[in-house]
């Protein structure tokens, strides 16, 4: 129990004082058989400090196993999933767009938005068509609510980590919240992709079947702008999906693996 003791450097020194002692003792009598109380400073010292020494490195080494190992398993805790520190910097960016805390942003604000957060939760730009497969819901006047964007953000980053999380429902219909006053959801960024890309598709017939009713040649495009807009959502919904041959049929695929298809007839 001494030598335990020791071990946590208590009452060590009292200990030295004892065995170092050869003054106040009685020495060894042989002829009574007494072997004497008397120390020795020399194998006193040296016993004694190489247990200290010993007996300190394996504590210490015995500590500093348990910070290392409490602070590996916090790291892979953080690595695995979201803080409370990460939401508030997103709160905290969240309030330069919303200075007047109404909780939503206008949609041309989105893309500005995720390029400012942090990681784990910032998008880089270009993420036009990131925002797009992420299929946040764009409410009435082309706002986007706190939330809404803060739970596409979560979704897209388990799902980059391998755990996606499930979704059930149907994903076509736009759920309302009525526990939040003037939340009206009108549509999302996916469907509004394919809006924008069904209104090209619709102008540019509308100008072919108009040149044709004049007697001109027929014309892709008057402006060039609106075919370089019509090839790039062109590309986006043929990359994610198909296109049949009549044309009249679109099946896109999110490129996230917590959004699951959609299907759309056009």
């Amino acid at each position: 129990m001494l030598l335990v003791q020791m071990s946590t450097s208590a009452g060590w020194d009292s200990v030295l004082d004892g065995i170092i002692n050869e003054e106040d003792c009685q020495e060894p009598n042989n002829e009574i058989g007494y072997p004497g109380n008397c120390g020795s400073s020399t194998i006193g010292i040296a016993y004694l400090l190489s247990y200290l020494v010993i007996s300190f490195l394996i504590v210490i080494n015995m500590y500093i196993a348990v910070i290392l190992e409490n602070y590996s398993q916090a790291t892979e805790d953080v690595q695995e999933g979201l803080t409370d520190d990460d939401y508030d910097m997103y709160y905290e960016i969240w309030q330069q767009f919303d200075p007047d805390g109404t909780q939503y942003i206008r949609y041309d604000q989105l893309s500005d938005f995720l390029d400012v957060l942090e990681p784990p939760l910032q998008i880089h730009k270009p993420n036009k068509y990131k925002i797009v497969s992420m299929d946040i819901p764009i409410c009435k006047g082309d706002l986007m609510f706190c939330v809404d964007i803060l739970d596409a953000l979560t979704k897209d980053f388990f799902a980059r980590k391998g755990n996606p999380i499930e979704e059930t429902g149907d994903l076509g219909e736009v759920q309302a919240r009525p526990d939040e006053a003037g939340y009206e959801p009108v549509s999302s960024t996916l469907w509004r992709q394919r809006e924008e890309y069904c209104a090209r598709l619709i102008q540019n017939a509308w100008r072919k079947h108009k040149q044709q009713r004049l007697g001109g040649p027929s014309e892709e495009s008057d402006d060039p702008d609106t075919d370089l807009c019509v090839r790039q959502t062109k590309v986006l919904v043929e990359s994610d999906g198909y296109v049949t041959k009549n044309g009249h049929r679109v099946v896109i695929h999110s490129r996230s693996p917590s959004v699951t298809s959609r299907t759309a007839d056009v």
